[in-house]
C-alpha cells in the first residue's frame, strides 16, 4: 500500500465521520422509531391464549414463519430427487438439535444470552418441534423408497430408537404429564434427549464428516456449558473456601419461608431467582438429592447478601413436605446449595412511576423490587417517585403470609425527615398518601364484600381489582410525588413527565388485560415487563 492509497483511506474516513456526525440526530430518531415499532410487534396478541397454543405476538408469528420458510427452502431448493429431500431433511434435523443441547439448564442459557426464560423456552420448543418434523420427513422418504432396512443392522435399529425417542419427547409436551410429576417429567425428558443424541450418533455413517459433525457440536456445546455452570455453582456457593450454606425453614401462615445463611455473600438483583438443591433430606424425600427447584428471592440489599430469603408456595411434592415438617418443628437447618442468581435485571430506576400487579403468590416476584426502589428513592439514586402495588387474592388467608414482608417495605417508605404517617383508615381514599411517601399498596379480595385494613397503610377492597381504572390513574401521573417548583413566586405540582413501568406477575387473565391496556400507551412512554415467575 503506497502513500496515495493511505491518503485516500484517511480522507474517506474523515469525510464519513463528518457525515455520521451530521446524521446522528436522524440515526437517533430512526433507533427510537424502530424501538417503538418493536413494541407494536411484541405487545399485541395475534394468536390468543389457548390450551395448547399461544399467546403469540406478531413478532413471534413473523419469526416462526421465517424459521419454517428457511427450513423448507433448505430442504427443497434445489433438490432434484425425493431421496435428496429426505437426506437434507435428516441433516437439517441434526442441525436443529444443536441448540437443544445448549447447556443442562435453560435458565443458565438465558443468563448467558441476556434473554428472558420465556423466550428461551419458546426457542427450545420451536427447535424441538422442527427437528421432530424434519425427522418425520426423513423417515417418510426412506419408507417411500421401499428399501429393505433389517433391524439386525445397528445403524437401522438406532434410527428407530431416534424416531421413537423424538415421538416420546413430543408426547411429553402435553401439559397433563408435567402436572402429574414435574420432576419425573424433567428427568424423563433429559433421559430421552440423551438417548436421542446417542442413537443419532450410532445411526449416522462414521465415514462421513457431515452430518456427524453436528452431533459432536451438540455434545461439545453441552459439555462446555455444563462445565461453566459447575464452575459458577462452586464459586457462588463458596465451596472449598467457605462453609456450605444452611437454611432455616419455617411455616409462615401456610407458606414456606426459607432463610439461607450464605457465608460467602452473593450479589442478587431484584426480580432474580435461584435453583435450590437440598442434597440430603431422606426423612422428607429419598429423591431430594435429584431435585432442584426455582424459587424467587424476596430479599435485596445494595451489596452482597449473606442472608438470602425465599418465600415459597407449597404445592405438591417436596414443597408440601417442607411445610409439613417445618410446621411440626422437624427441620434442623439442612445444608443447601443453589445455582444462580438467574433472570434478567430490570433498570427500574429509569422510570418515574412503577405499577406492580400481582395475583396470589406472584407477590413474591415483586418484594425484592419494592425494597430496591424504596432504597433508591431514599438514597436519591433513581428517578422513581411513585410506586403502586396492586395485589389480587382469592381469600384473605393467601395474603397473611406476605403481610410482614409488605410491612417491612412500608417501614422503609418514610418521610424525608424520618417520620411515618398514621395508618390509613378504610374510609380514606388511598390515592392520597402521605407527603414524602411514594409507595401505595391496594389489595383486592375476591371472597369478601367489605373493606378491611391489612397491616400498615394497606387496605383490602372487595372484588377483583379494577385494573383499567388503576392503570389510567397511574398513567395520568396525578399521584406522583413532585418536588415543588417555583414559578412566578407560586408553587405548583406537575403531572407525569417521565416514563412508566408496569411489572406483572399474575394469572393469565391479569397478564392479558395489562398487556391490552399498555398497548394503547406505548408512545406515552409506558413499558410492560412480565416477570420470570408467573403464578398458575
Amino acid at each position: 500500500m503506497d502513500w496515495t492509497q493511505i491518503y485516500a483511506i484517511v480522507a474517506a474516513g474523515i469525510f464519513s465521520m463528518f457525515v455520521l456526525v451530521h446524521l446522528r440526530k436522524y440515526l437517533n430518531q430512526f433507533v427510537n422509531y424502530m424501538f417503538l415499532l418493536s413494541r407494536h410487534l411484541t405487545y399485541p396478541r395475534l394468536v390468543h391464549r389457548h390450551r395448547f397454543l399461544g399467546p403469540w405476538s406478531p413478532a413471534v408469528v413473523i419469526i416462526q414463519l421465517i424459521y419454517i420458510a428457511a427450513n423448507i427452502v433448505c430442504v427443497t431448493f434445489p433438490a432434484s430427487t425425493i431421496a435428496e429431500i429426505g437426506r437434507r431433511a435428516g441433516t437439517l434435523a441434526a442441525i436443529n438439535m444443536v441448540p437443544l443441547f445448549a447447556g443442562p439448564h435453560l435458565a443458565f442459557l438465558g443468563d448467558i444470552l441476556g434473554t428472558p426464560l420465556g423466550t428461551i423456552r419458546l426457542i427450545h420448543r420451536s427447535a424441538g418441534i422442527m427437528a421432530f418434523s424434519l425427522s418425520i420427513i426423513h423417515a417418510l422418504v426412506v419408507a417411500e423408497s421401499k428399501i429393505s432396512l433389517p433391524l439386525d443392522v445397528p445403524q437401522n435399529l438406532y434410527a428407530v430408537v431416534v424416531r421413537s425417542s423424538l415421538c416420546l419427547l413430543i408426547l411429553l409436551t402435553v401439559p397433563i404429564f408435567r402436572r402429574l410429576s414435574y420432576e419425573l417429567f424433567l428427568r424423563t425428558h433429559q433421559a430421552l434427549a440423551t438417548a436421542t443424541v446417542y442413537s443419532l450418533w450410532r445411526h449416522l455413517p462414521s465415514k462421513e464428516a457431515f452430518p456427524l459433525v453436528y452431533v459432536y457440536l451438540s455434545a461439545a456445546l453441552f459439555l462446555v456449558l455444563l462445565l461453566a455452570q459447575i464452575i459458577l455453582i462452586v464459586h457462588h456457593n463458596g465451596i472449598f473456601r467457605y462453609h456450605l450454606s444452611r437454611a432455616t425453614i419455617t411455616d409462615c401462615h401456610g407458606a414456606v419461608h426459607l432463610r439461607i445463611q450464605h457465608q460467602k455473600g452473593l450479589e442478587i438483583d431484584s426480580g432474580q431467582y435461584i435453583n435450590l438443591w437440598i442434597p440430603w433430606m431422606p426423612f422428607i424425600s429419598f429423591w431430594s438429592f435429584l431435585q432442584t427447584h426455582p424459587f424467587m428471592v424476596i430479599s435485596w440489599t445494595p451489596g452482597k447478601q449473606d442472608t438470602i430469603e425465599l418465600f415459597v408456595k407449597p404445592r405438591r411434592g417436596i414443597t408440601r413436605k417442607l411445610l409439613y415438617h417445618a410446621a411440626n418443628g422437624h427441620l434442623r437447618n439442612p445444608v443447601v446449595m443453589f445455582s444462580g442468581p438467574h433472570g434478567t435485571s430490570i433498570a427500574m430506576d429509569e422510570y418515574e412511576s412503577v405499577l406492580m400487579v400481582a395475583s396470589g403468590f406472584g407477590i413474591a416476584a415483586h418484594l425484592s423490587s419494592l425494597k430496591k426502589l424504596i432504597y433508591g428513592y431514599n438514597a436519591r439514586l433513581g428517578r422513581t417517585r411513585r410506586i403502586r402495588l396492586v395485589w389480587q387474592l382469592r381469600n384473605q388467608a393467601d395474603g397473611i403470609g406476605a403481610q410482614s414482608f409488605l410491612n417491612n417495605a412500608l417501614d422503609e417508605d418514610k418521610l424525608d425527615d424520618g417520620r411515618v404517617c398514621n395508618p390509613i383508615s378504610p374510609a380514606v381514599d388511598l390515592t392520597n398518601i402521605c407527603p414524602g411517601q411514594i409507595l401505595l399498596i391496594t389489595i383486592h379480595l375476591e371472597s369478601h364484600d367489605i373493606v378491611i385494613p391489612f397491616g400498615k397503610r394497606a387496605t383490602v377492597y372487595p372484588g377483583p381489582a379494577p385494573l383499567s381504572r388503576i392503570f389510567l390513574e397511574e398513567v395520568s401521573g396525578e399521584n406522583i410525588k413532585q418536588p415543588e417548583k417555583q414559578i412566578s413566586g407560586k408553587t405548583r405540582d406537575t403531572a407525569r413527565d417521565g416514563n412508566m413501568l408496569v411489572m406483572v406477575s399474575g394469572n393469565d387473565d391479569i397478564r392479558d388485560q395489562m398487556r391490552t391496556l399498555v398497548q394503547g400507551y406505548i408512545q406515552a412512554g409506558v413499558s410492560l415487563v412480565e416477570l420470570d415467575y408467573q403464578p398458575k
